[in-house]
This record gives structure tokens, sequence and C-alpha cells, in this order.
């Protein structure tokens, strides 16, 4: 389908339309100041070592299914029939860098493009007539389902215009992706007009979004919906892989489908810390605590940690890096940046549990009140650099700690509060 092949490579838009990144109100030094609080708030139970935390397992799609629909049309106009769409056996296809595989018909061709921050696979039946589309981009910003419906939404809408174009209303899947059922009258091989039947899928995988469609021609589509089940479900993606090579770096990616025993679950008096429903949900029950939890990620120099972050109760929460726990008395140094529940961010930093205000409480229009907001701090040499939904709100120069690990953050105040991590993403550079 011409048409179909033709928008791809626009299409693959409509996933980072929203993915650039700004400077807002970044500070290329900032002077020290002493924290304005005079008693540090104590820490709750640090985490405990265990064994070295190895790189995130892929993640397979859950259970959906191609759904076929029924839209009005002819099977074939225009001086002549569909060539038929085979599809004999199913290969699997690997990305050269462990990012994803998925299996394809065998002797399909395959075209494609990439560059940093875009990849796009089309695979093609020998007529043309027949198209899977898979388009990955990385995002810095806390999408939520609602998101890739409006990802999902614009890519299906390239074709609004084509002849007889239909659109089912978006299905938000328990998976937490999207599907989206649509078809247009299209051409095909030797001038033959027919209704193309296409199902669209948007899911996001910590940093990574995919888009995967299948276009075939309606008439063939119940009887190819076996094979393309069968696709659907064997694409599997490891987020913790970068889309380009680039500098040598180490990935770990937790998206907490499931207690894989990497992360501090505790129920004591202070603190409830636990994994349910596909999120990290840290709580501090007695007033004016403050507490960090790192993943058993190797210490580095360079690094940086990203994560969404929905603010529960009067609580602070962010990340934080080069976290490490010395003598005497098992003093913590670290830098951190947090967010609150309403619009503002602060960071500072602690040597030997003395915070040093880097940023004081300030608003920005990058932090959304009452959202889920993905925060990253980076530590490159003596900068550190702190963005929020992938714009870059601070960055400080400061030569106080040069090694640790990556760390979540949270803090309270009168009250029971918490926070909310989800899709946390640690990049260490070698």
């Amino acid at each position: 389908m011409h048409c179909l092949r033709r928008f791809a490579l626009i299409g693959i838009l409509a996933l980072t339309l929203t993915g650039c990144s700004v400077s807002i109100g970044a500070n290329p030094t900032a002077t020290p100041e002493p924290r304005p609080t005079s008693t540090p708030r104590p820490t709750s139970t640090p985490r405990p070592t265990s064994t070295p935390l190895p790189t995130a397992a892929p993640t397979a799609r859950p259970k959906p299914t191609i759904a076929p629909t029924t839209p009005s049309g002819p099977t074939g106009t225009g001086g002549g029939e569909i060539i038929p769409v085979t599809i004999d056996r199913l290969e699997t296809f690997d990305h050269p860098g462990g990012l994803f595989s998925i299996d394809v018909p065998a002797g399909w061709n395959l075209e494609q493009d990439s560059n940093e921050t875009n990849l796009l696979y089309l695979w093609m039946d020998a007529a043309e007539n027949a198209l899977i589309i898979l388009a990955i981009t990385e995002t810095q910003e806390a999408l939520t389902q609602d998101d890739l419906v409006e990802r999902a939404t614009a890519f299906v809408e390239l074709f609004k215009d084509e002849k007889n174009f239909s659109m089912d209303p978006p299905e938000k899947l328990r998976s937490g992706g999207v599907q989206i059922i649509w078809s247009y009258t299209a051409q095909a091989s030797g001038g033959v007009e027919a209704p193309l039947l296409a199902n669209t899928f948007v899911y996001r995988d910590v940093d990574k979004v995919s888009l995967l469609t299948f276009g075939i021609p309606r008439e063939q589509f119940n009887d190819l919906k076996p094979s393309l089940d069968a696709i659907l479900q064997s694409y599997v993606i490891d987020p913790a892989v970068p889309l380009s090579g680039g500098e040598s770096v180490q990935r770990f990616a937790f998206d907490f489908t499931r207690d894989e025993g990497k992360w501090v679950i505790d129920n004591s008096t202070s603190l409830q810390a636990s994994i349910e429903g596909g999120v990290y949900r840290i709580t501090l029950s007695d007033p004016d605590l403050y507490y960090l939890t790192a993943p058993d990620v190797t210490a580095a120099n360079d690094m940086e940690v990203s994560a969404d972050v929905l603010i529960q109760g009067n609580s602070r929460a962010g990340v934080a890096v080069r976290y490490g726990v010395g003598n005497p008395n098992n003093t913590r140094n670290y830098y951190t940046c947090w967010i609150d529940g309403g619009n503002q961010y602060g960071c500072f930093v602690s040597v030997n549990d003395r915070w040093t205000t880097l940023r004081e409480p300030i608003s920005s229009p990058a932090v959304k009140p009452g959202k889920v907001n993905r925060v990253s701090l980076r530590a490159e040499g003596d900068r550190i650099i702190f963005s929020v939904n992938g714009v870059e709100v601070q960055t400080f120069t400061d030569t106080s700690i040069t090694r640790g690990q990556a760390a979540l953050y949270l803090e309270n105040f009168s009250t029971e509060a918490g926070a909310e991590f989800d899709n946390v993403m640690v990049t260490l550079v070698k």
C-alpha cells in the first residue's frame, strides 16, 4: 500500500512532537550557601548492600491482539485483483545492539532509517501490498496513557485525507499501551484500489516509546490475523539499551512491573516502601524525615538518573547522584534535586550530612503541578545538570563530591507524605 509507505517516515514525527529540549533559567555556576534549616533532618533506614544488579531484562509485550473491523468499501477496483499477501513463516529480527527483537515474515523486504533519537523499520511483502512499521524513540517526558493516545492519534491522522478514511476510538490497553484500528482505500500494486485495514499500537517502556503498525488489505486480514498476532506478541524491547552507540555507557532500567528484589521493601513505623500497581511507592509516616534509596549499581564519577515522580501529600521528591555513605558515623554525601506538589524545584549538596543549598525553591513552568513529572539529574565532571520533563532547568559547577551511586530522594514535613516513582533509568558513563 504505497500511501502507507509514503507517510511512514513522516509518521515518526508524531512520536517526537513534544520531545524537544530547551533551557529555562539555567545558572552556569552557583555559589553554595548554608542551608537555612539549622538542624539536619534524621534519615530513615538506608538500603542494605546486596548482590550487584544485572542489566534489566527485556520487556515483553502483554497480550493485546490484532483487531479486525469491517469498514464499508469494495474489495478491489481499478482494473484487477490484489496480489495475495503471503506469510509462509516467521523469522526473528534482532536489533544489532540488542535493543529489541521481533518476528517478521520471511522474505519480506526491509527498509530502515535512524538517527540519534529515532529508529524506523518498514517490512513489506514483495508486491508492497502489506506493511509492518516499527518506530522507536527516546523520551525525557513523563508520558501518561492519555499522552500515548495523542501520539497514536497524531500518527493515524496523517492519513485522514485519504479516500474513505475511518478511525475507531483509541483503546487503552491494560498493559498501559494504546491501540487504534483504522482504514482507508489505498492503491495497491497494478493500480488496484482496495480497502486497507490497519492496527496501530503505541507503548512506553521506561524512556522508550514504540509505535507498531500493521497494514493489510482488508479482504485478507482475517486469514493473516494469526500470523499478525504472533508478530505482535513476539515484540520484545530492552529499554536499558540506548538507541545509538555514542559514548560508552552502562544502563539499568526499572519499570516496577514486578518486584525483582532490587529495591528495599519496608513496612516499619516511619517508613513504608512497596512495589505495587507498576510503581515504587514510598511513604514517610513520621514528620520531618528524609530518605534515600539506591539500587545496587556500581559507583561511578559521571552518571545520570531519571525517574517519573508523582508527589503524594506535603513532600518533596527527586533523584540523587554520587550518593555514598561514609565514615565517620555513616554520614551521607550526594547531590540531589527535587520537585514538590506544586510547580517548584530545588537542589542541594550534602557533604557528611551537612546540607548546602545550590538552588533555593523556585517555580518553573517545566514542573506540572499535581501530575507525574519526569526528573533527571546528571553528573558530568564538575557540572551537575537538572532537567524536568526534558527541559534543562538548572546547571551547577561544584566539586564537593566526585563519585557515588544513583539514588531516589524523598523528604516530608509535618504530616505523613510520600511519592510514587516509576520508569527509573540509571546511566553510568564508563
